[in-house]
């Protein structure tokens, strides 16, 4: 086994990896649960003219929704992980990877200024900090539907408007967009915890 590389993973045990190699992985994780919610987005687009509607979301608006979802995670792990040696090392190459992978210059320097609210976001969250609330509903609505609080509204949010917020086309669905968003986000945040408290490296 050792020839090809073979680890032995014991129930309930850390699995020892490298920096790049979770790095890459953590970068898969991400991207295959973003698509998923992207498909949620779509299928929010009949109620915009009755009609099934790739063409509704442009080429820049996907990249800067696949980007901010990385990087919310991504700060969400690294908070998590904040106490792993190499973790400094993780968030210089992760960080590097997702603008690497930014073609449109635009596109990336925007992403770089709403990148920076990232971490405050999460470190001015008193719940989620002091008591690892990660979101919560709320009642006493005038409309009788419950409001979801707490740091996966807030990122979950600053996913969509940096993304869909001055779209002509989306402008009707928006809300809907960002109550769908929430609840894939707030699922990634779940897996995505459970999946990263497992490495160590």
């Amino acid at each position: 086994m050792s020839e090809h590389n073979i680890n032995l993973i014991r129930y309930g045990e850390q699995i020892e990896t490298d920096v790049e190699s979770m790095n890459d992985g953590m970068f898969e994780l991400f991207d295959d649960l973003c698509d998923m919610a992207l498909s949620r987005v779509y299928n929010q687009t009949p109620k915009i003219n009755n009609r099934f509607d790739f063409n509704a979301l442009n080429k820049n608006e996907v990249s800067m929704f696949k980007n901010m979802w990385l990087l919310c995670l991504a700060e969400l792990m690294f908070y998590g992980m904040r106490k792993k040696p190499g973790i400094n090392e993780l968030k210089k190459l992760f960080y590097k990877t997702v603008y690497q992978e930014i073609s449109n210059d635009s596109v990336r320097q925007k992403i770089m200024e709403k990148a920076k609210l990232i971490p405050d976001l999460i470190f001015d969250n008193k719940n989620f900090v002091e008591n690892d609330i990660f979101s919560a509903p709320t009642a006493n609505q005038d409309d009788g539907d419950p409001r979801n609080k707490g740091l996966g509204p807030e990122l979950s949010s600053l996913i969509v408007k940096t993304s869909f917020g001055q779209s002509n086309n989306l402008g009707p669905i928006l809300v809907e967009i960002e109550k769908v968003v929430q609840i894939e986000f707030n699922n990634a945040y779940g897996h995505c915890s459970i999946a990263c408290s497992k490495f160590t490296f």
